[in-house]
Formats: structure tokens, C-alpha cells, sequence
């Protein structure tokens, strides 16, 4: 083999390694978020999860949110995109606006709840792997 083969070679496979992101830390690598939330240990039937990037904790990603189904399950995302940034997320839930909670059996939704900012509810999502964060909100204990 010609010295520049051997070259263009190595150059090739350090490029392909690059690609396949071996060099990216594992820090670095964006994970998946899905889980459940729960409203007096029965699932919440509709609305929203937001993540909002806690910045006091080093965090400078983007909100990210997920729809709850009739299950009571989400998975966040942000523009059809289920990658989430890792670290640490101060956490919001808002009741779907359609749902009279109380005629539900459901206690009334705390309002702190639906801001993250005062809802007081935070979770660290780790990088490179799926992250089940599921929410159980209680109510009046």
C-alpha cells in the first residue's frame, strides 16, 4: 500500500467515527423523556408537561414540552424533535382546559402547578439514555 492510500485510509475512518458521534461525551449526547402523571394516584386524563431549562443549575437548553393522553402518559419534544437536552428542569403541569376536574372525582388543580417557576417540582434528565419521569401530584396531604 502507497503512503498517501494509507493517508486517505486513516483520514476516512477518523472521519467516520467522527460522524458517527464516538467523540461526542457522553454529556453531550441529547436523551428522551416519557412518563406518566398521576393526580391522586389516578392518571390525569389530557393537557400538558412542560420542562423549562433551570438556569440557576447550569442548564441553557430549550423548553420542552409533552401532551398527557387519556392514559395519563407523555413523552416531550419540541418541534417533532424527541431529543431533550440533559440537566436539571423545573418541572409544570397544566390540566387539559376542557376538564371539570372536580365533577371528575378529581381534586381542584393547584395554580402554583402549571407555572415552573412556582411549582416547586424539579427533575435532572440524563444524558444518551430514556428518561421515565413519571409525576404523582397529590392533593390536600
Amino acid at each position: 500500500m502507497r503512503p498517501r492510500t494509507t493517508r486517505t485510509l486513516f483520514a476516512g475512518l477518523a472521519l467516520a467515527l467522527c460522524l458517527s458521534g464516538c467523540g461526542k461525551p457522553a454529556s453531550a449526547r441529547p436523551a428522551t423523556v416519557r412518563g406518566q402523571v398521576l393526580l391522586q394516584s389516578r392518571p390525569l386524563v389530557g393537557g400538558v408537561v412542560v420542562f423549562a431549562p433551570d438556569r440557576d443549575r447550569g442548564n441553557s437548553g430549550k423548553t420542552v414540552v409533552g401532551k398527557i393522553d387519556e392514559h395519563g402518559n407523555y413523552a416531550l419534544g419540541r418541534d417533532g424533535d424527541p431529543a431533550v437536552a440533559p440537566g436539571w428542569y423545573r418541572v409544570a403541569v397544566a390540566e387539559p382546559a376542557d376538564l371539570n376536574l372536580e365533577a371528575s372525582g378529581y381534586p381542584r388543580f393547584p395554580a402554583a402547578l402549571r407555572r415552573p417557576d412556582q411549582s416547586g417540582v424539579e427533575r435532572e434528565v440524563t444524558a444518551g439514555v430514556e428518561n421515565l419521569i413519571d409525576l404523582h401530584i397529590v392533593v390536600g396531604q
